[in-house]
């Protein structure tokens, strides 16, 4: 009877552990998730302003959501050229440099307002205001 209980208690006391160690990282989770859902961008808005350089030129129009993703329309005479999604960096407003799918870069920051880009061989700098 004694060795029973024993092997019960070897096999339970391991499964009681495991559940609360699980129970920890799931409040962690939900803990982490109402923050991201809670969070809100300082440069969340429509920012709108121009990009010049070595042979082209145009407007910019960044839109940037509560969670910092950016949709950015880059328009070249007249007519959108594309529109492609990045993000910010950190907490001071910088552009991830990922390449739109045509290879237009934007560098810089929105704390800034301005920076650089860099399209096949061309590059310039860019400004924007928020709106």
């Amino acid at each position: 009877m004694i060795k029973k209980l024993y092997f019960q208690f070897l096999i339970i006391l391991p499964l009681c552990l495991l559940s609360c160690i699980g129970a920890d990282e799931i409040l962690d989770n939900i803990h982490q998730n109402n923050a991201e859902e809670n969070y809100t961008s300082p440069y969340m808005g429509k920012w709108v302003g121009t990009y010049s350089g070595d042979a082209i030129s145009g407007t910019l129009i960044l839109n940037v959501s509560k969670s910092g993703s950016i949709e950015v329309t880059r328009v070249e005479n007249g007519n959108t050229g594309e529109v492609y999604y990045t993000g910010l960096q950190g907490s001071n407003g910088a552009l991830n440099p990922s390449p739109s799918p045509k290879g237009f870069i934007l560098y810089g920051s929105l704390h800034t307002k301005s920076g650089t880009w860099n399209f096949q061989h061309w590059s310039g700098s860019w400004s924007v205001s928020k709106q």
